[in-house]
């Protein structure tokens, strides 16, 4: 979390767009060491967007989405997708724990992913190959590596602390491939790794 800090301000401010950092209650309440990493050199450069009065040698800085002239509107719209699509090529972001000969593959993020590292050692004690993708931002998702993933394993299990926030996207991500589970527990409930792999059992078993 202490790094992502860092990083949410670098994206702010590479591609001026707002960012969110999302944690959970756990999280929040835990104690461990940090290793900070040192502070960056910072650019003293003023970027020409930003609203620092006007001097004589540019026009006014009009911070605004809205165009009231259509055609003005959808240029701006255009403009918009255009660093979306950018986005999505370039800052995508995750973690895999020994997916390389995975057969079964849990998606989590936050402390259910902390669980999920758990789930996967006793798992593979059990002799059910499973590893574990992590989203690291959820905005680009990693819907291509998933979708690769897709190729080789059976199935997938979301394990989130909700009713299911992340599930509907590794279906989307997956396109029908494979078969897409959900395990949550909720309330500020934290699933334990053996619940995990016992719900796995249960789809495995179902097929």
């Amino acid at each position: 979390m202490a790094d992502f800090v860092d990083l949410g301000f670098e994206l702010a401010f590479k591609y001026r767009n707002p960012v969110m950092m999302l944690s959970d209650g756990a999280i929040g309440q835990m104690m461990e060491k940090v290793w900070l990493n040192p502070p960056k050199e910072r650019s003293k450069t003023v970027p020409e967007w930003a609203t620092t009065g006007k001097p004589p040698t540019r026009k006014r800085n009009v911070i605004t989405s809205l165009e009231l002239d259509p055609d003005r509107q959808e240029i701006f719209n255009q403009k918009l997708v255009a660093k979306y699509n950018e986005i999505r090529e370039k800052e995508v972001r995750f973690e895999e724990f020994r997916c390389e000969d995975a057969e079964y593959l849990l998606v989590a993020y936050g402390t259910s992913a902390r669980v999920c590292q758990k789930s996967v050692d006793l798992a593979r004690e059990h002799v059910i190959k499973a590893g574990l993708l992590r989203p690291i931002i959820l905005f680009p998702f990693p819907s291509k590596r998933l979708n690769k993933l897709a190729d080789k394993v059976r199935l997938m299990l979301a394990v989130e602390m909700s009713a299911g926030q992340m599930v509907e996207d590794v279906m989307l991500a997956v396109n029908g491939k494979v078969p897409v589970h959900h395990y949550g527990r909720m309330g500020g409930m934290i699933p334990s790794p053996d619940e995990v792999v016992e719900n796995l059992k249960v789809h495995i078993t179902r097929g």
